[in-house]
């Protein structure tokens, strides 16, 4: 689970983590230059080239899409040339891609091109674009440039070209972006979309207001927390070779809803606070709860640097796992119960459970608390013997679970994986340490009875081992 912060806006805009308008922090002072050159328009009935200067990582990209989100009144959405369209043919492009006049201002954005050595192109643009504009009063085109000298060059050009109206005074902008202030702001509405805080990073609110501190822009303030994380969740991941755990806890089919109050939504992470506030008496709530003190410490941050995550299985599922890889005796005493073999059913069963999507990497679409189906009585029959030989039978019953992950996920290679491996210190046992793709996952298994299927007890179960694995690796002091 690699946290990727983006530092610039334009990394936003394909990434489909995020949406972009929640993210955009209004600037005053910027939109009142927007609004300045939608007048400039309408006065001289033409439209504009104007070059938005500051610092990199100011804001310059994202006040064009600010003022076309907070002035939406008076500006159409952005439309953005790909920067591999060449100068000479952005004209061409414009004439193609641009919609019909409206009475609203058009912003296009003209962003990735910092330089060019192609004076004879910039000259054809140039005149083209003249041409263009002339025609077009409600298209203003924004070049956003960092050097000063190149942005006097182009407006030089601009006025050889087209003179005043092409790029007039006012066309000149310096972009301030948002003041320091409002950096944290920024910071929590990625958070947000993220479903990340603080915590599982590691971090303080101290390290926050000190990158504020240390920063010029905000790009440069977002490339320090990004570094920040790096160092504290994905380079400790690598220098310490911490495992990535997967808890799977199987009972009757209110576990669905019972783990979902313990991890997110789509990515089946743990969450810690959820984690400690269902079972805050147990020993190890209450270990967790004096470490959480500690940003280093803290469980949250336990939980990133695990990739820990939880998924389910189902009766069904468990007993038609045993009924087809268990040993003879289990599945002899399931079949008296009366269940036969059957890789239909096998296969059907164990495909709807979130174990199976998530390492098939189908994914979570919906978390819901409802239990959805009917559980025969004689599936109910054969799981709580399974779950009652759990205590005495727990690789066999592990071996036969991944024995059908494995046949319905070619990927999870169960059979060269370990069973039961000692991780080299007292009671520190993985149940299994299975590749997936190109990464090992350290499974965890969990069978639990229809009384004791509660977050309560599945989040004991689960902070009880995260203490382990944290010990064993010298995550926290024990």
């Amino acid at each position: 689970m690699t946290i990727k912060i983006p530092t610039r806006f334009e990394h936003i805009l394909g990434d489909d983590r995020f949406s972009s308008t929640p993210l955009i922090v209004r600037v005053p002072e910027d939109m009142k230059q927007f609004e300045i050159l939608r007048r400039t328009t309408e006065i001289q009935g033409g439209g504009v080239l104007s070059f938005l200067s500051g610092a990199s990582g100011c804001g310059k990209t994202t006040s064009v899409w600010s003022a076309s989100i907070n002035l939406s009144d008076r500006f159409e959405q952005v439309i953005a040339v790909p920067a591999t369209v060449p100068l000479r043919e952005v004209s061409e492009w414009l004439t193609a891609n641009t919609p019909p006049k409206s009475k609203k201002s058009l912003l296009v954005l003209l962003d990735g091109r910092e330089a060019s050595d192609d004076t004879v192109g910039l000259r054809q643009f140039m005149a083209s674009l003249n041409q263009f504009l002339r025609e077009r009063a409600d298209i203003i085109v924004c070049w956003p440039t960092t050097s000063g000298d190149w942005k006097r060059e182009l407006i030089e050009m601009a006025r050889t070209v087209g003179g005043s109206s092409l790029t007039p005074a006012s066309a000149d902008v310096t972009i301030s972006g948002p003041p320091k202030s409002a950096w944290n702001d920024v910071l929590e509405r990625l958070f947000i979309q993220l479903d990340q805080r603080l915590e599982d990073l590691g971090m303080s609110g101290q390290y926050i207001s000190e990158a504020v501190d240390s920063n010029n822009t905000v790009g440069d303030f977002l490339g320090s927390v990004r570094d920040g994380i790096a160092s504290r969740v994905d380079m400790v991941q690598i220098a310490q070779d911490l495992p990535e755990i997967l808890f799977v806890v199987t009972s009757t089919s209110a576990v669905v809803g019972e783990a979902n109050r313990l991890r997110r939504a789509g990515t089946m992470i743990l969450k810690a606070e959820e984690l400690v506030g269902y079972s805050p008496r147990s020993e190890a709530g209450k270990w967790w709860q004096e470490r959480n003190n500690s940003p280093q410490h803290h469980l949250a941050y336990v939980i990133s640097l695990f990739r820990a995550k939880l998924t389910t299985m189902t009766p069904s599922s468990v007993v038609y796992s045993i009924a087809e890889y268990g040993p003879e005796d289990m599945r002899d005493a399931i079949r008296e119960k009366g269940i036969t073999k059957s890789t239909t059913n096998a296969d059907t069963t164990f495909r709807s459970t979130d174990f199976s999507k998530f390492i098939s990497g189908a994914g979570m679409n919906e978390l819901t608390s409802t239990t959805k189906g009917k559980t025969s009585d004689s599936v109910l029959t054969a799981f709580a013997y399974i779950q009652g030989s759990s205590a005495r039978r727990h690789k066999a019953i592990n071996q036969s679970i991944c024995s059908l992950a494995e046949k319905n996920v070619p990927e999870f290679a169960a059979s060269s994986g370990s069973f039961e491996v000692n991780l080299g210190d007292q009671d520190t046992y993985a149940d299994a340490v299975i590749m997936l793709d190109n990464r090992e996952l350290h499974l965890e298994f969990h069978h639990l009875s229809d009384a004791h299927c509660k977050a309560a007890s599945i989040a004991a179960y689960i902070m009880k081992k995260l203490r382990v694995y944290s010990n064993h690796y010298n995550i926290t002091p024990r």
